[in-house]
């Protein structure tokens, strides 16, 4: 890859990061007031953007899978990028609570502003907690809530297929999340940051992900009884919900009527339908987005959260107002994740990793 083309690319997963990190602070702050009216927050509340539990997850998604990566390329074998995922939760739950000691994967886990409870959501600790991983085939619960939505950015932004960043945002959710409206509508947005991040535009993504999350069967499908109903009446209410969403950003309906007609957002399909119609009718403003996605009586954070990773990834971050960039909590952490999320393992000639700080990082820090 050419120099030009990586900075691109580091444009466009910085902006994602730090855009989804930005949305997410600004919802953050009316999350759970009501009556919210249009454009009553427009800014951070004392200019400083305060981070969620949507971008604390968000972070570990992406050490999780820079950890996974570096196991690959020193040893040539390593667990797949869901399994990785699961280890990096169970970090950040042992920032949110006391839990029995185990290795920790991410080197992230150790730093002050994320061992701090910002609203975590509850199906997300709970699940966690019980010493089991969800999957698509043996779901842990029934929740199609958000929380496994708004933090699965970092795949579409890192793995080298279309496949895999709508199979592993999928699988990724289902870790906690089993409901598959919640599952196909991680799918769907993994595709979406995936095409996002390869140049194709919001309208463009956004038309070719519903296509496929509508003929996507999942490999669980296969063994599981009475599955088949189930996924064919979900895939039916996420495609016309989206569709929905996408016929109102075209019509320019007003914001808060095209929002509540769309849902409150706190489970996934709502979060995704409110993010869509916001980044598709300001796709060319990322500031206007994230300002329509919050201000709404639901869940503003996570709307926001994903809202900003994707118009952040079309636009980039050199198009992220300097307000928002300056003022957002750990921006130099986020910038640093995106970067290594750009490089990938870096090797030389050799195929050896020769960057001592990488290691700390990505090997080192847990032991190896």
């Amino acid at each position: 890859m050419s120099d030009a083309s990586i900075d691109v690319l580091r444009d466009r997963i910085r902006g994602s990061l730090i855009g989804g990190a930005i949305g997410d602070a600004l919802g953050y702050q009316i999350e759970f007031e009501k009556d919210i009216k249009p454009r009553q927050v427009t800014r951070f509340f004392d200019d400083y953007g305060v981070i969620s539990d949507d971008t604390q997850m968000t972070l570990f998604t992406a050490c999780a899978l820079l950890w996974r990566e570096t196991r690959w390329t020193i040893r040539g074998i390593a667990m797949l990028p869901p399994e990785a995922i699961y280890l990096g939760y169970l970090d950040w739950l042992s920032t949110q609570q006391r839990v029995p000691e185990h290795r920790l994967i991410s080197w992230i886990a150790k730093i002050p502003e994320l061992n701090v409870l910002r609203a975590p959501g509850m199906t997300c600790i709970d699940a966690l907690s019980s010493g089991r991983a969800g999957s698509i085939g043996e779901p842990i619960n029934d929740s199609k809530g958000c929380g496994g939505v708004m933090r699965i950015a970092p795949i579409g932004l890192f793995v080298s297929s279309d496949e895999k960043a709508a199979v592993f945002s999928a699988e990724s959710c289902a870790l906690t999340h089993g409901h598959p409206l919640a599952i196909l509508s991680a799918y769907t947005l993994g595709l979406i940051i995936y095409y996002i991040r390869e140049g194709w535009t919001i309208k463009k993504a956004v038309k070719t992900a519903i296509s496929k999350m509508n003929v996507w069967t999942p490999e669980a499908y296969y063994y599981t009884k009475n599955l088949e109903n189930i996924w064919n009446r979900a895939k039916n209410d996420l495609s016309e919900l989206l569709e929905r969403a996408v016929s109102l950003a075209r019509d320019k309906t007003e914001d808060l009527k095209a929002i509540y007609e769309l849902g409150g957002g706190w489970v996934a399909e709502e979060a995704l339908a409110i993010a869509l119609f916001c980044s598709l009718k300001y796709e060319d403003s990322f500031e206007d987005a994230v300002i329509a996605t919050v201000n709404h009586d639901g869940d503003s954070d996570s709307t926001g959260a994903i809202t900003g990773n994707i118009v952040g990834a079309a636009l980039g971050y050199k198009k992220i107002p300097d307000y928002f960039k300056n003022n957002v909590e750990l921006k130099d952490l986020i910038l640093e994740i995106a970067d290594d999320l750009t490089t990938g393992v870096p090797t030389d000639e050799n195929g050896e990793i020769v960057d001592e700080e990488w290691l700390k990082k990505y090997f080192y820090s847990i032991g190896g």
